[in-house]
């Protein structure tokens, strides 16, 4: 199980494991009645019970702009980002389980616990109660990243990036290029290098290169792209955006270009 899979780009997806979790907690105070929820007349007792139940799905709900932020930002998931998301639910669980506690069902009793006492006595139980659960929801709906060894008999190939000078060479394997970006006269090209996102300028011309180069593809006059580079679409307004990992560049595509891209990375063939 890689920690890469407990990532979900899909928001109806995490909507939906924010609903599992809610029955989750339903159940777990309806039968369970912890915390001496026992002790609460049955009308406050419901409202315990659908009250907490809806914090945990309005809690998970608020995590998700969160772990896509932390994503973006690192252009990976790994424990460090699944670390911050986890502190980001607790804290945001906290906070809004005391405000319902103490406001709700105790309507601001002076003599109410502290968030504190409150906090490490409920919250961080039912956190760990949870956690199992959502960690099997999460890997469960989430896209299996599978990685495929090559093959030690399969080199992959080398293109050259030339220039009109002659000095302006460049040697990479094809899944080092990233993207290409017009500028005039000059071509901007954008490779990984050790892992590291660089760029090198060029005297040259989109289109040459775009012949030189017909596993790239075109998503706007002035960019061409590795499509194994890709990672999501993104929207703004009326532009389309096109992502590309691993330092999450956004690639603007034009209306000229967008339907085929949509074939090729939303819909592709069998």
């Amino acid at each position: 199980m890689q920690i890469q899979n407990f990532y979900i780009q899909s928001v109806a997806k995490q909507l939906l494991i924010g609903f599992f979790i809610g029955l989750w907690l339903f159940l777990f105070f309806y039968y369970i009645e912890p915390f001496d929820m026992y002790q609460l007349a049955r009308d406050e007792r419901m409202l315990a019970v659908f009250g907490y139940s809806i914090i945990g799905v309005l809690t998970y709900i608020i995590t998700i702009p969160i772990q896509r932020f932390l994503y973006r930002s690192a252009g990976k998931w790994s424990f460090l980002q699944e670390g911050l998301f986890l502190l980001s639910l607790i804290i945001i669980a906290g906070g809004i389980s005391y405000l319902f506690f103490k406001i709700i069902l105790l309507e601001n009793d002076p003599d109410a616990h502290t968030f504190w006492f409150f906090f490490f006595q409920n919250v961080i139980p039912t956190v760990f109660l949870i956690l199992p659960v959502m960690i099997f929801l999460r890997w469960l709906f989430s896209e299996k990243v599978i990685v495929h060894e090559p093959a030690t008999s399969t080199k992959e190939p080398t293109i050259v990036i030339k220039g009109e000078n002659k000095a302006e060479v460049l040697h990479l394997k094809e899944s080092e290029l990233v993207y290409i970006e017009s500028a005039n006269n000059y071509v901007k090209v954008y490779y990984l290098l050790q892992g590291q996102l660089k760029s090198e300028l060029f005297r040259n011309k989109i289109s040459v290169l775009q012949k030189e180069f017909p596993f790239l593809l075109k998503t706007h006059r002035s960019f061409l792209i590795n499509p194994i580079h890709f990672l999501e679409w993104k929207r703004e307004s009326s532009q389309t955006i096109l992502i590309l990992k691993p330092a999450v560049t956004e690639i603007p595509v034009s209306k000229t270009y967008k339907k085929a891209l949509v074939e090729k990375f939303v819909n592709p063939a069998e």
